[in-house]
């Protein structure tokens, strides 16, 4: 009796596997606004990030435009009843950075506050206008200011390590500290430890028409405040 045939061989389907996009190469959701001829406009983040950045640029038809970093775990969801701007941040799967990036425009007077805070808060303002700024809670504040006009008020609502200010304007400033601080340095004066209740004021401040005016409501390790060419 023959022996019963071999079975034949089993073929396996290869299986096709999807190859995965590095985060670099995902593609980044951009928030943009329409101008709709506004001269002046209100941002506002509604929520804490681990850096936010700020700045002016020249965005011809746009009012805004708003990115996260590609893998950032936040993704940005934007409010608007005309010129005012609410930004909030949604959470993502992603593991990176919570980054949150906004470019705003220059041709625009703006009224920015930050009053979630953040880890980094970087505001280069240099090349637009502002009317107010206010900032939250952060253990690095550096924000770049350009030329006021008329009395622009600058107010840190909470705890921050270190803040530094770079002018690029001839203005004077007054600073009033509610709960003191630690190192101050201006170009008029310095100091290793500043009671509450202290006010530095620029000589010339009180005479000035277009002038900054910053307070510091709640502790704050250090501030520097410089001046640099507007270039």
């Amino acid at each position: 009796m023959n022996p019963p045939p071999a079975a034949p061989p089993r073929i396996v389907k290869p299986r096709t596997i999807e190859p995965v996009t590095p985060a670099a190469a995902r593609p980044v959701p951009v928030l943009a606004g329409p101008l709709q001829a506004r001269t002046g406009a209100w941002l506002t983040v509604g929520d804490a990030a681990s850096r936010v950045r700020v700045r002016f640029a020249s965005l011809p038809g746009q009012l805004y435009r708003i990115t996260t970093a590609p893998d950032a775990g936040v993704t940005p969801v934007v409010f608007r009843r005309g010129g005012r701007v609410v930004v909030r941040l949604r959470v993502t799967d992603g593991d990176g950075l919570d980054e949150l990036r906004i470019v705003l425009n220059r041709d625009v007077r703006w009224d920015i506050r930050l009053p979630a805070g953040a880890g980094e808060q970087q505001l280069n303002l240099k090349q637009g206008r502002v009317n107010r700024v206010i900032l939250g809670s952060s253990g690095l504040a550096e924000l770049s200011l350009p030329d006021p006009v008329g009395t622009v008020p600058v107010t840190f609502t909470g705890g921050v390590g270190a803040a530094v200010v770079t002018a690029a304007t001839g203005a004077p400033f007054r600073i009033r500290f509610d709960q003191g601080a630690g190192s101050v340095v201006t170009p008029w004066t310095a100091n290793n430890g500043t009671p509450a209740g202290t006010v530095l004021r620029e000589p010339g401040y009180r005479r000035a028409t277009d002038r900054y005016a910053i307070r510091v409501r709640s502790g704050l390790g250090d501030m520097t405040l410089r001046r640099r060419d507007p270039r």
